[in-house]
């Protein structure tokens, strides 16, 4: 199986968010197709699916997942239909020939593709459906499985494509210094990841154990520079084609080099102070400056907004977190 590293211009895509088996996404692929040529667009793209749980983490009747068909021409959504906006963006793809239900190797062998070329993932992953069950026969069916990722090489060189702006020197004399220091440091083995907190602050962790989930902050040491301190505006890797103000992105490179990623906790071991979390985008050897409990009341917003041409690759809610 062959894997590359592609790049995907912007398109305009009309979607059908859904609760319910897979089985079910032939009808709403026809609903959806039905519903563009009703409003006399054409269509550009086949097919593709965007799976926010995965088979293994919930019931086939609590799957959710959007169906979008790319197309051109002008139209508004409605309450059924949405208009969203798929920003241009790097994949890593690899094309699975056969029945749905053997797709799962692909998956695996992508995903190890990803940790071992220290790609990281910025958004769910999709199927795009390059001919439909029906169509042809089950063993000819042809599906692109696509991962969203910033590449290596976006790491080493995320100033490139920057606007840097100097700050004049009546600012840099009114600036103060604070002193942080790390309350511990990543261990990454794998896709296994641990915080090792330093010995003096253990106590800290008294209870948190009692909760899901947990806020860290840490330093992305490896993008700073006196030059990343300074990019106050970038084109993001997960959309290469808009300019955007630096305090609009997560991204690690800014004035301090602070990023926070809320994960679920596996385990805690009080007494070494070793905390095992899931979903942690920091680098092996990073520094935690903070952990923070994750409460629902404070920390979940019930009715965000996001721009359209996010929407696929980070939903206005991630499933399943």
């Amino acid at each position: 199986m062959e894997i590359k590293l592609k790049t995907v211009e912007e398109s305009q895509v009309a979607s059908i968010s859904h609760t319910g088996p897979v089985e079910e996404m032939g009808g709403i692929i026809e609903e959806l197709a039905g519903w563009i040529t009703q409003k006399e667009l054409r269509v550009t793209q086949p097919p593709f699916a965007v799976y926010y749980t995965r088979p293994v983490e919930v019931p086939p009747d609590k799957m959710q997942y959007e169906i979008g068909i790319p197309f051109q021409g002008d139209t508004n959504g409605d309450k059924r239909v949405r208009i969203k906006i798929m920003p241009k963006h790097k994949i890593l793809s690899a094309i699975h020939k056969g029945p749905y239900e053997e797709i799962g190797s692909v998956y695996a062998e992508v995903m190890q593709y990803i940790t071992e070329g220290n790609y990281e993932m910025i958004g769910a992953p999709r199927e795009v459906y390059i001919t439909i069950s029906g169509e042809v026969p089950d063993n000819e069916l042809l599906t692109e499985v696509i991962f969203p990722v910033i590449s290596p090489e976006n790491f080493e060189d995320s100033g490139n494509d920057s606007n840097l702006t100097g700050q004049s020197e009546k600012l840099i004399k009114q600036e103060k210094t604070y002193e942080i220091s790390p309350v511990g440091y990543v261990r990454k083995n794998g896709t296994e990841a641990s915080l090792e907190i330093i010995d003096k602050y253990i106590p800290g962790l008294k209870e948190l154990k009692n909760f899901s989930h947990v806020i860290i902050l840490w330093w992305a040491n490896r993008l700073e520079n006196s030059e990343n301190r300074n990019v106050l505006q970038v084109y993001p890797p997960y959309s290469l084609d808009r300019l955007t103000g630096i305090f609009a992105t997560r991204a690690e490179y800014r004035p301090n080099p602070i990023s926070i990623t809320t994960c679920k906790i596996e385990d805690i071991d009080e007494k070494d102070g070793i905390v095992r979390v899931s979903n942690l985008d920091a680098c092996d050897g990073t520094p935690i400056i903070d952990l923070k409990a994750y409460f629902p009341s404070f920390d979940r917003v019930e009715k965000p907004e996001i721009p359209r041409w996010l929407s696929f690759l980070w939903p206005e809610w991630a499933y399943g977190q």
